[in-house]
């Protein structure tokens, strides 16, 4: 009996068929020759191994398509896909097929109907409806509309979905608030201790996503898509760090697209233009979040780069983040920056290579050559200490507005403010033309040290400041506070007890899900530094096995060799053939306390037969299998 036969046999006596996790991966290992029947795998080991987060998205689609093929399911007899790809559980994936060209509404139920998700499809015989917004720990309503091309409800039913609960830590983190929100309904939550999150008006968690990422997290991207830091494979960096190396490019039905392999110290700062991805890294060894690089999303490359020291001189380039871009955005040729600790915003001709104004309060800037680029403040008052974020809005020939979050810190470079109990939300109006600018609207808000932003609600009757990080921790750690823009009264707030480090709509393209991705081999772009040649003789190898405490989990991802390793334990790992042998140092590592995933390129490494010790404490352990490279066989 085959597997479709196993599975569908029944479905004549019921309203809808499930499928589990465990289907899904009989499926995956069902068509992953037929999806990439030509990928040649010329690494071949005993070891685990791992398929990329890209390629199995696509043969995850291959089977649901291949699905559709068979015309099992009617809007009558429908299949549901729980958590289809693995990573949000409270998303689902139905199938069916339909006689006649028709489209889906559907309606997540919400406990209030200001809370309901709501979404639609496009128009097809063969349908694909994601469904995302679902409660966790209980049965969801889902009511669902069949529609002809005319506009015509043709069909009505109503469905449930069980998604069962979330962790307890993850749930206890939202304080229920007193009053709703009222003009923001669904709101993504990028924790720095916490994964990512959307909460509705109610504070009740609607979307999680089940991955390992640091505190970067989540990164939104324009296309509608966002990049996610992947923590399962790390490197160590110049200062002895660990620090994630992959990077998925992804929507928010777990779907990967395309996966970055890096060993740039990328903060959180980025933004996207087309195939363009702008990164913040570090411009040297001794510095941090002071360079700006532009990749090509379909090769890894870096296209081109500038310092920040290039653009407004190295008066204050010590060490670290001595300027702290927190904030990039790109419009047309230009690009609008954050320096937090400069308390500047800096917008910058792209192209040209530079600065084209700056707004700063003038003392930080005083007697220096990038002084010609401040514009002048018609309020004659202190702009901004320590701006966080913003946002280019209004954008004409001559002016422009800016959304700005003001932690109203002070930093180690003066501006001439003093201290202040609360941090603001600006809108300033830029007058390019004459080069200078005023604010038109400011709102107090809770102090907060760091992560703040704020958006304006669609009728510009609310502004809704997203505080991260706030000063006074007394009854939660970071909030979101919705204020009334007439009159300045804060109409409702949700605590949170951990620090998240940026928020926004959640507003998920629903008609981009409905489509399958194509089959694209080419979907893993970037490497890391590949282990260095070793001439020298091994330390003495022991008979005995290393540790699983210090040392385990050995896998393969396409060219990566990752290991679980307890940084501060391991010493070197060595790659031994017949005819060269390669080291990775990891002595300088600093301590953890718990095991991570380091990878390992063996991209560069000739034909051969390898095996790997590891060694600790100057004794070299042999690891059991081999890594059998044949490229040109």
């Amino acid at each position: 009996m085959g597997f479709f036969d196993k599975h569908f046999i029944e479905v004549r006596n019921g309203a809808k068929v499930t499928y589990s996790q465990g289907d899904l991966n009989k499926l995956d290992r069902m068509y992953e020759t037929e999806v990439f029947e030509r990928k040649k795998k010329y690494i071949r080991t005993p070891f685990m191994k791992e398929m990329q987060s890209s390629f199995q998205s696509q043969v995850r689609d291959y089977a649901f398509e291949r699905i559709l093929d068979r015309h099992l399911y009617t809007f009558s007899y429908i299949l549901v896909i729980p958590n289809p790809y693995g990573l949000a559980k409270q998303t689902a994936l139905l199938l069916f097929n339909s006689s006649k060209t028709t489209k889906v509404r559907y309606c997540v139920k919400g406990n209030r109907p200001e809370d309901d998700f709501c979404g639609e499809t496009e128009y097809t015989t063969r349908h694909r409806v994601p469904v995302l917004g679902l409660y966790q720990g209980r049965n969801n309503s889902v009511d669902l509309q069949l529609i002809d091309e005319a506009g015509n409800v043709i069909k009505h039913r109503v469905i449930n979905i069980y998604v069962s609960a979330l962790n307890e830590k993850l749930n206890s983190i939202i304080k229920k608030p007193d009053n709703n929100l009222s003009h923001f309904s669904f709101i993504l939550l990028n924790g720095v201790f916490f994964n990512p999150i959307v909460i509705d008006s109610a504070g009740d968690i609607r979307y999680a996503l089940q991955c390992n990422t640091d505190k970067t997290g989540m990164i939104p991207l324009k296309n509608g898509r966002f990049l996610l830091v992947d923590k399962t494979a790390n490197i160590m960096n110049r200062f002895g760090e660990i620090q994630a190396c992959r990077y998925h490019e992804m929507d928010y039905m777990g779907r990967v697209y395309r996966t970055f392999l890096m060993e740039y110290q990328m903060e959180r700062a980025i933004t996207q233009n087309g195939d363009s991805l702008f990164i913040v890294t570090a411009s040297g060894k001794q510095y941090l979040a002071d360079m700006i690089l532009e990749i090509d999303m379909n090769t890894g490359d870096v296209i081109s780069s500038v310092s920040l020291e290039s653009l407004i001189g190295n008066k204050y380039k010590t060490k670290g983040k001595w300027a702290n871009i927190t904030r990039i955005e790109y419009f047309e040729g230009k690009l609008f920056i954050v320096a937090k600790n400069l308390h500047s915003i800096i917008k910058i001709d792209w192209e040209e290579k530079r600065t084209e104004w700056i707004i700063a309060p003038e003392m930080v800037f005083e007697g220096q050559e990038a002084q010609k680029q401040l514009l002048k403040n018609e309020d004659n008052d202190i702009v901004c200490s320590s701006p966080e974020y913003i946002t280019v809005s209004n954008v004409s020939k001559d002016s422009l507005e800016i959304l700005m979050f003001s932690t109203e810190n002070l930093s180690k470079i003066k501006n001439g403010a003093e201290a202040s109990d609360t941090s603001c939300v600006k809108i300033l109006r830029v007058d390019e033309r004459e080069r200078t600018f005023r604010t038109v609207e400011k709102t107090e808000v809770n102090k907060a040290l760091r992560h703040g932003s704020a958006m304006y609600s669609k009728d510009g009757s609310r502004l809704l400041a997203m505080e991260g990080a706030l000063q006074d921790k007394k009854n939660f750690s970071s909030q979101l506070v919705e204020i009334d823009t007439g009159t300045g009264d804060k109409l409702a707030s949700i605590g949170i007890t951990k620090a998240y480090n940026n928020a926004w709509e959640f507003e998920p393209d629903i008609m981009s899900y409905c489509t399958s991705m194509e089959k694209n081999e080419k979907a893993v772009f970037g490497k890391i530094q590949s282990p260095v040649e070793y001439t020298g003789e091994l330390p003495e190898v022991s008979e005995e096995r290393i540790e699983k405490e210090y040392f385990g989990r050995v896998k393969v991802c396409d060219d990566i060799l990752l290991c679980a390793v307890l940084p501060g334990e391991i010493d070197r790992i060595y790659i031994v053939g017949e005819k060269k042998s390669y080291v990775q140092n990891y002595s300088d590592i600093k301590p953890m306390d718990k095991k991570v995933f380091l990878a390992i390129s063996l991209d560069e490494m000739p034909d051969d037969e390898y095996y790997i010790y590891v060694e600790r404490d100057k004794i070299a352990y042999r690891l059991k299998y081999e890594i059998r490279i044949e490229r040109n066989k």
